[in-house]
């Protein structure tokens, strides 16, 4: 009889490790990019991976640390990251093999998922630092954002095509960082791409934040010699006291690795598209998530076919 029962129990424990191997092995993981805390992608990643989470038990997404879009780009390329919160100057850039990309395998294996949101780029400062305009950034302490990331990237552009990027002393520090260190006064200001940036939003709950502001003049060079970047206004409502800004913005995509499961990449995307309200409740550029098909098509790179076919299916679908 005890033999009987000690057969029984060891066969139940058999099924339960056999069940439990089958639902592990069933389980697709996904490794997405983001960049670090006090970045704009970091939370996003953070947000989706725990919403989307909750729909799909066979999905384990892991938010991965990152410098941010530079970073993201290069690991979808070399097969590190599943997805990524990529900049579509850095895809479009990829696929040429210029830039920061010049020495990249070409990133064929890119493709689109959706647009994620429009994101700006500027200077922050603190009232009484005399920084009144871009040019008073010469010989000032300006920290450019974490190696790897697109702030880095597109504040160095802008800097570029002014004639302001030899005239700084930068400083690589994180978002995070560089947020604390102009509060103490280690440095004069920094730059950041996206908004809100956490960075930028509990700086300005103690400190009388000052973003610098951008003139026509300066805009139209940027724009000439950077086509990927278009004005667009930060809004008044985006940090306090900060008023309404003009500022050269660019487009930011929710990218994947061609190797991406059509059918978790379909069920992903609907999903997020589903819970997008959920999604712009933990961070609110989840709010302009939208196909944008046609102008990633225009960067050169495909859409996933599991966002292919989500889109043709709901009619959302435009090339």
């Amino acid at each position: 009889m005890f033999q009987r029962l000690a057969n029984t129990l060891a066969l139940t424990t058999l099924g339960t490790l056999i069940a439990t191997t089958a639902i592990a092995q069933n389980k697709t993981d996904i490794a997405w990019g983001g960049s670090n805390p006090g970045g704009v992608m970091y939370y996003m990643v953070g947000v989706a991976g725990t919403e989307l989470g909750k729909d799909l038990p066979d999905v384990n997404i892991t938010q991965v640390t990152t410098g941010g879009s530079t970073e993201n780009a290069k690991r979808l390329i070399k097969g590190e990251l599943d997805m990524g919160i990529v900049y579509g100057s850095h895809v479009y850039m990829s696929l040429q093999q210029t830039g920061p990309f010049a020495n990249d395998d070409k990133g064929t294996m890119l493709r689109g998922v959706a647009m994620a949101y429009e994101g700006p780029t500027y200077f922050v400062t603190l009232e009484g630092n005399g920084i009144k305009s871009l040019s008073d950034l010469a010989d000032k302490k300006v920290a450019l954002g974490p190696p790897g990331s697109g702030t880095v990237f597109n504040c160095s552009n802008i800097l570029g095509s002014l004639g302001l990027l030899e005239e700084i002393e930068p400083q690589m520090m994180t978002f995070g960082d560089a947020g604390r260190a102009l509060a103490n006064g280690q440095i004069d200001a920094f730059c950041q791409s996206s908004a809100p940036a956490a960075a930028v939003t509990e700086l300005a709950e103690t400190n009388d934040v000052v973003v610098v502001p951008y003139s026509d003049e300066e805009l139209g060079k940027i724009n000439t010699k950077y086509p990927f970047y278009h004005t667009g206004t930060m809004p008044d409502t985006t940090y306090k006291g900060v008023p309404a800004t003009d500022m050269p913005y660019t487009t930011v995509y929710w990218v994947a690795h061609e190797r991406v499961n059509d059918d978790v990449m379909k069920r992903m995307l609907a999903a997020a598209y589903a819970k997008q309200d959920a999604l712009a409740a933990g961070h609110k550029a989840w709010a302009q998530m939208k196909p944008d098909t046609k102008n990633f098509l225009g960067l050169g790179a495909p859409m996933h076919p599991g966002a292919e076919a989500y889109y043709r299916e709901t009619g959302q679908w435009a090339e």
